[in-house]
C-alpha cells in the first residue's frame, strides 16, 4: 500500500486499520510505520537505489527477510510509475508575477545623448531596472537554468 502510494499519491488506510483492528498495533504505532516506509521508499527512489541493496538494508533495519522481499519485488514492479508520479510532484513553484514596460530614454540633460532602453521589470512585486545587456544576460542565465532542471534526474 505504502509503495503504490508513491505512484498513485493515495493511502489506502483501510489495509493499515486491519493491523489496529487486531490489537497488534496502536495507531500510532501504524502511522509511524507508515511515515517510516513512506520515507525509505521516497528516498529509495529519488536516488534510484537497486532492489538488492534495499532489500539489504531494509533485512538491516530488522525487518523479517520474508517482509523485506515482498517490499523489494513491490519496488521493483512499481518503480517506473512511483518515480514518474515523484518527478511530476517535486520542484513545483507557483508561477510569477510578472509586469514590465520599457523605457526609451534618448538624451538627459546631465547625461547628453544615451539613446539605450530600460527594461523595467517587477517580479512578484519585486521591482528591478535592467539595460538591454543585462537582460540578454538574464534571459542566457535562465535558459540554462532551465535546460539544467530539465536534465534533473529523479
Amino acid at each position: 500500500a505504502v509503495v503504490s502510494t508513491q505512484s498513485t499519491g493515495e493511502l489506502k488506510y483501510e489495509v493499515f486499520m486491519k493491523l489496529i483492528d487486531d490489537d497488534t498495533f496502536t495507531q500510532s504505532d501504524v502511522k509511524g510505520l507508515v511515515a517510516a516506509l513512506t520515507f525509505i521508499l521516497r528516498s529509495s527512489l529519488r536516488t534510484d537505489v537497486e532492489s538488492t541493496s534495499l532489500d539489504s538494508e531494509l533485512q538491516q533495519l530488522g525487518f523479517p527477510k520474508e517482509h523485506s522481499g515482498i517490499l523489494t519485488n513491490t519496488y521493483t514492479e512499481h518503480n517506473n510509475k512511483a518515480r514518474e508520479a515523484l518527478r511530476r510532484s517535486s520542484l513545483r513553484y507557483p508561477a510569477p508575477t510578472i509586469e514590465w514596460t520599457v523605457d526609451y530614454i534618448a538624451s538627459s540633460t546631465s547625461h547628453g545623448k544615451i539613446e539605450e532602453p530600460l527594461i523595467n521589470l517587477k517580479i512578484n512585486n519585486t521591482p528591478c531596472t535592467l539595460t538591454l545587456n543585462k537582460l540578454d544576460v538574464l534571459l542566457a542565465e535562465l535558459k540554462t537554468a532551465s535546460k539544467c532542471i530539465k536534465n534533473i534526474k529523479l
